[in-house]
């Protein structure tokens, strides 16, 4: 008897979620996602300027949801950041939780965050709020760059937060966009929450629900920014051929340890200096002052991939 009430009131709580549901009336922000796309990807690079170590961020979830179903589903505890735009009708808010939160104290504060994190305490002191609020800036500044695409934006922080009840942006059965976003940093991975609720973006709703890249004679710059930095920050192998010599199949099968292949040339003769297999330099070999052998450019290489001189 037990079990059938049990059950009646279950299917009467699903009832009443999916009327729930059904009042929203909305319309998907296609844009709001290629934004949270582009978000992570500057995070992946801003972190690691502020934390010194690698940072790998992904867009785990984009969803449209009430704000008291996300703010039940918080990790404990949260450090959430109530944030402003000057385009915005409203705030919204980004929460991390305890793992990226504490990471990056740790890292802001010289150490090497190694290991799993111990203990997750039942509030945050003073300074590891003072840290979160480090942190919210970095992510806003990062936030504000993605959204440039739909036109220039200031985004502030208004207050850290660390009781979900304080942080007051909006009625709780208001709809709201979520993102989540996994970020892995000194071997932990922690979890950043974006939360806008639906009516703060009214002012820019329009922009967001359509595809567009922004003005194409000035360009996205802070896409064009991101891309730069990751360009000049990728690392290349770089290899210098000395001399390059044909033997037959027979002979190569016949060499072993002890013997001797003559190469033509003088110790400062002309190497060839590759970039992942590609030819771009000719090099003049040598020793420095303190003994080690080194090469000097004198040539640039303009060759067709594939081409070796």
């Amino acid at each position: 008897m037990q079990t059938t009430a049990q059950s009646e009131l279950h299917g009467a709580d699903l009832i009443d979620e999916i009327i729930r549901l059904s009042d929203f009336n909305f319309q998907r922000l296609p844009m709001l996602e290629i934004i949270g796309e582009r978000f992570v990807e500057n995070l992946s690079v801003a972190l690691p300027e502020h934390t010194r170590v690698i940072c790998e961020a992904s867009l785990a979830q984009f969803e449209y949801m009430p704000l008291a179903q996300i703010i039940d589903a918080l990790p404990t505890p949260p450090m959430i950041a109530t944030c402003s735009g000057s385009l915005l009708d409203g705030d919204f808010m980004m929460i991390t939780d305890p793992q990226l939160a504490l990471t990056f104290v740790e890292l802001s504060l010289g150490g090497t965050a190694e290991g799993a994190l111990g203990d997750v305490p039942k509030a945050y002191t003073g300074i590891e709020c003072g840290f979160g609020a480090q942190l919210a800036r970095i992510l806003l500044r990062e936030l504000q760059s993605s959204m440039s695409v739909i036109g220039p934006m200031e985004l502030e922080l208004e207050n850290i937060e660390t009781d979900p009840e304080a942080a007051n942006i909006a009625p709780q059965a208001s709809l709201c966009v979520r993102f989540k976003i996994s970020v892995a940093m000194a071997g932990r991975t922690g979890a950043l929450y974006v939360v806008l609720p639906y009516d703060t973006l009214e002012p820019i709703r329009a922009n967001l629900a359509k595809v567009h890249f922004g003005d194409g004679g000035n360009g996205d710059r802070g896409w064009q920014k991101l891309i730069s930095g990751q360009l000049e920050r990728a690392h290349l192998n770089l290899e210098v051929i000395l001399a390059e010599q044909s033997v037959s199949l027979d002979r190569l099968m016949r060499l072993k340890p002890g013997d001797v292949l003559e190469i033509y040339g003088s110790e400062d003769s002309d190497a060839l200096v590759r970039c992942e297999g590609t030819p771009v330099f000719r090099a003049t070999t040598g020793k420095r002052n303190n003994g080690h052998a080194a090469v000097q450019i004198t040539k640039m290489l303009e060759l067709p991939e594939g081409e070796v001189e």
